[in-house]
């Protein structure tokens, strides 16, 4: 995963991630050579031992004659100030490049993901949940983010430990061997703990993916739960989710502490020994032994940077790994794309289902819907009932091509629903579910949002035939009133008027209303049902309903229990408020 993880976004950076690796090279390098610049500097100001015609002092003196320079100290001061100042404007344009590169990898990761969410099939949608969905394209991204950051870092830290080994070697090579060596061992020594760090980061992406789920379902039922006075279970419910979040940070975090502690102490140990023996056995001169213990004791904390980047990379590859899990879960059950301008069908006939067979779950011998064969036929009005269970969503999934049949087939005047006619046939359809989705906007923006173009003439058009221009023109602010959060400033009478001008904004071929007024007082779906009466005969309208003030209007009415059609007769009839 880790090897899939760095290919992905060497893929996806390109030439961006070569120039930051160039721009690391260059800024060590820059660190190097002001780092070697200390040396004429020690000597000028008098800390220094006799250095033959070979010795790094000797070498940059030479580099100076070459560019026509006097080795005194304000000219080594001038050039080190320069060579500072060069290395900051790099290390200034590469973080700004590091950026890009770390949120754009981030962006393009959650974009990929949200794609392939919008192209999948309607029943691929169906089983996942809408918090797992959340958290990948939320938390998962951002630690995906946080792990290229890491990994950009642990880049620099490799190349300027390179320019520090090598500054080192040139002082003395047995001595930069020992301080290699002291590194290494620690990297082996703590090795264990990178496991350690993977398992911490897979038990903490569950404990979030928890979090998100009792938090999505808990804003999603609250109403409920406060009317239940359950408030205090779901908070102890929260209490003991995040404890869990807490807790598998803290256990990263002990990780990831130990190594920088282990390496903090293993190299107080290993440079007090160095300086031992570049003292008391290879005698080194005093300017070179500065520079050399300087940088053994910068090398040596690089060990430990390096290792915790590599662990936090390790830690966060589980969330880079379930995005990719779902988008390839998504991928697999993708629609095929429109092709070219998608225009309106007009439907002249009749939308057919020749003995459909659906199932929800194909490792289960459950049928949603058994042998269904139905016509309905073009501009008129079917109404289809039966018991909670009995397929009649379901069905209506089916007319509007969000579910395709196992066994079976739907037709639009004679057409199979599939393919090049899906994505048309979507288009003209207007949907009015019972649990109404409007926006935290305005009306204006909540109708728009079905159809951008739609004029301020076309709007109060859809709110006349949906039988809500009246209560829209009391509104203090009228088109411009905000409807609050899912609509919750309306009555559920008002909402599923607008929903209804917003289907019918789109000037659909059929219209689909599934359980439009279960919800809704007696007087609203009056209103309602007015307004359906206004447009039969227009285009073709699709009832699911079980009371009969919804569907005793309607032309035929089909009668469905347990996935099977059980019963068809003509409409205009008493139900006495019954399913059928």
């Amino acid at each position: 995963m880790l090897t899939h993880y760095i290919r992905s976004l060497f893929r996806y950076a390109g030439i961006r991630t070569w120039i930051s690796l160039a721009l690391m090279v260059f800024s060590g390098l820059t660190q190097g050579v002001g780092l070697v610049m200390l040396i004429p500097f020690l000597g000028l100001i008098g800390v220094g031992g006799v250095e033959g015609p070979a010795g790094p002092a000797a070498h940059i003196g030479r580099i100076f004659a070459w560019f026509n320079l006097d080795l005194n100290l304000g000219t080594v001061l001038w050039v080190y100030v320069g060579i500072v100042a060069v290395y900051a404007g790099v290390k200034r344009y590469q973080a700004v490049l590091d950026t890009r590169i770390i949120y754009g990898f981030t962006q393009a990761l959650r974009n990929h993901l949200y794609q392939s969410l919008c192209r999948a099939e309607w029943l691929c949608l169906l089983r996942t949940k809408a918090s797992d969905v959340t958290h990948a394209l939320t938390d998962d991204t951002q630690r995906v983010g946080f792990a290229t950051q890491q990994l950009l870092q642990l880049g620099g830290t490799l190349i300027i430990a390179g320019v520090h080994i090598a500054v080192s070697l040139i002082l003395s090579v047995p001595m930069t061997l020992l301080a290699l060596a002291c590194g290494g061992g620690f990297l082996l020594l703590l090795r264990p703990l990178n496991r350690r760090a993977h398992g911490a980061g897979k038990v903490f992406r569950s404990s979030m993916n928890d979090m998100y789920s009792a938090i999505t379902e808990h804003l999603g039922g609250m109403k409920i739960a406060r009317s239940f006075s359950l408030d205090a279970a779901h908070e102890e419910n929260f209490r003991d989710i995040t404890n869990g979040v807490t807790d598998q940070m803290v256990q990263f975090t002990r990780v990831n502490s130990a190594t920088r502690m282990y390496y903090e102490i293993g190299a107080a140990a290993a440079l007090a020994g160095f300086f031992f023996v570049a003292v008391e056995i290879r005698h080194m001169p005093p300017a070179s032994l500065l520079i050399i213990v300087f940088l053994f004791a910068r090398l040596l904390p690089r060990f430990s940077t390096m290792q915790q980047c590599v662990q936090r990379i390790i830690n966060a590859l589980p969330s880079f790994q379930a995005v990719l899990e779902m988008e390839k879960r998504f991928e697999k059950s993708k629609e095929p794309a429109p092709s070219g301008i998608v225009r309106r069908v007009e439907l002249e006939k009749e939308i057919r289902l020749s003995r459909v067979f659906f199932r929800y779950d194909r490792s289960r011998e459950t049928w949603a819907l058994r042998d269904v064969s139905i016509e309905i036929p073009a501009r008129g009005i079917t109404a289809v009932a039966g018991p909670s269970g009995a397929g009649k969503s379901t069905l209506g999934d089916l007319m509007m091509g969000l579910l395709s049949p196992e066994r079976g087939q739907v037709t639009i005047d004679g057409q199979p629903l599939k393919n090049g006619l899906l994505h048309p046939w979507r288009h003209s359809v207007g949907y009015v579910p019972q649990d109404t989705f409007l926006f935290h906007d305005t009306i204006r923006a909540n109708l728009l949002w079905a159809l951008p173009e739609a004029t301020k003439d076309d709007i109060w058009a859809a709110l006349d035939q949906a039988a809500a221009r009246e209560f829209v023109s009391r509104l203090p602010e009228g088109l411009d009133t905000v409807v609050g959060d899912r609509g919750m400033r309306l009555s559920g009478g008002e909402r599923q008027r607008i929903a209804l001008a917003r289907a019918l904004l789109r000037r659909p071929t059929l219209l689909l209303l599934d359980e439009a007024t279960s919800s809704v007082d007696s007087e609203s779906e009056r209103w309602i049902q007015e307004a359906v009466n206004e447009i039969h005969g227009k285009l073709t309208i699709v009832v699911i309903a079980h009371r009969s003030a919804t569907v005793e209007e309607a032309d035929r009415i089909v009668v469905l229990d347990k996935g099977r059609i059980v019963e068809r007769r003509a409409g205009a009839i008493d139900l006495n408020g019954q399913w059928l």
